[in-house]
């Protein structure tokens, strides 16, 4: 198995927590594969050639569209490369599918749901994942739902924190054809543009010493106190990850703008309290819908009052931000040429 991450940002948590469970990972940084498509084809050969995996699996940046036209023709039609597509799944939070097919508010702006709705479009299976954090009722709510509004689709409503449905879905990708789109999506880019422009990516790394064993509290607390001011700030997170990793151990804290902040964090933050007196490197990525200067600056407050003042050594790695500009595909195969490209 090989994996290939992507994401507008440059440091990236994902790939460090994969590297740290020994799973081959490359990653395609900066912005989305479409756009990236020639260093997308590249780390598909290096890691191909390199590992030998049986199957590979791809990511997208979580604003990306229109992947069958971008992606999957080109790389069939011309690139050639030693892996071909064979699957195409589109995972989104049964609890942010259930408001929409509710007709309900949703908590992003009109240009992102424009690309969350074509996101869905776009696939052959979606995946309605976190089926766990629904009641009963509604998790059958939403799977019907799903059914009516998408009858050409495959539905899977699944816990990818339980293997057995985990198998399941790869087991499907693997035995069904039908399962890769072949049409290209009618899609107005200027309200794909809209939608881009509305995000912020913000990354931040750091090597942090404690010398004490008490002071990894104060790691977990401003983990905490971050996803706590930006919400208070108004800016919808669609990610807060962060990778703390040790000698020994690698742990991945994620939450979204669903997730209740108390209820999500505690348990994912109690490893991160535990941790004695030594050295970790700390990996923070941010994607929200909201102001780059307002993340940059409550990223920047939380991290002195919580860490520099409490006595914790700190060392700033590396810093990345990125509000992302018009969607300029490599290759876009399809009946409706984008504009302004």
């Amino acid at each position: 198995m090989g994996i290939i991450t992507n994401e507008q940002g440059k440091h990236l948590v994902d790939t460090g927590f994969l590297r740290a469970n020994n799973l081959p990972a490359l990653e395609v940084t900066g912005g989305c594969i479409c756009c990236h498509l020639d260093d997308f084809a590249e780390r598909v050969e290096e890691i191909t050639s390199t590992f030998h995996p049986q199957v590979l699996f791809a990511e997208s940046v979580g604003s990306c569209t229109d992947l069958v036209a971008t992606v999957i023709k080109p790389l069939a039609d011309y690139r050639r490369i030693s892996a071909q597509p064979a699957s195409l799944s589109v995972f989104t939070d049964s609890r942010l599918l259930l408001r929409w097919l509710r007709g309900q508010e949703m908590p992003f702006s009109e240009g992102v749901v424009y690309i969350f709705k074509k996101q869905i479009e776009e696939t052959g299976l979606l995946v309605i994942n976190k089926i766990d954090l629904l009641t009963k009722e509604d998790a059958r709510e939403v799977q019907r739902l799903a059914s009516v509004r998408y009858p050409e689709k495959r539905v899977r409503p699944q816990n990818s924190f339980m293997c057995d449905q985990v198998a399941d879905w790869l087991a499907l990708i693997q035995s069904d054809t039908l399962l890769l789109p072949a049409e290209s999506l009618d899609l107005d880019y200027d309200a794909y543009a809209q939608g881009e422009e509305k995000f912020a990516w913000v990354d931040r790394e750091y090597r942090v010493i404690f010398t004490e064993n008490t002071q990894s509290k104060q790691l977990a607390r401003a983990i905490r106190d971050l996803a706590d001011v930006l919400v208070d700030h108004g800016v919808c997170i669609a990610h807060l990850k962060c990778l703390i990793k040790s000698e020994e151990l690698a742990a991945r804290i994620n939450m979204t703008g669903e997730d209740s902040r108390s209820d999500t964090l505690k348990p994912q933050l109690e490893w991160v309290s535990q941790l004695p007196a030594g050295k970790v490197q700390f990996i923070v990525n941010i994607m929200v819908e909201g102001e780059l200067a307002v993340v940059e600056e409550a990223l920047d407050k939380i991290v002195r009052k919580n860490l520099t003042q409490s006595g914790i050594q700190l060392t700033e790695l590396a810093r990345f931000s990125r509000v992302p500009g018009y969607p300029k595909p490599t290759m876009r195969i399809g009946t409706i040429q984008p504009g302004k490209i």
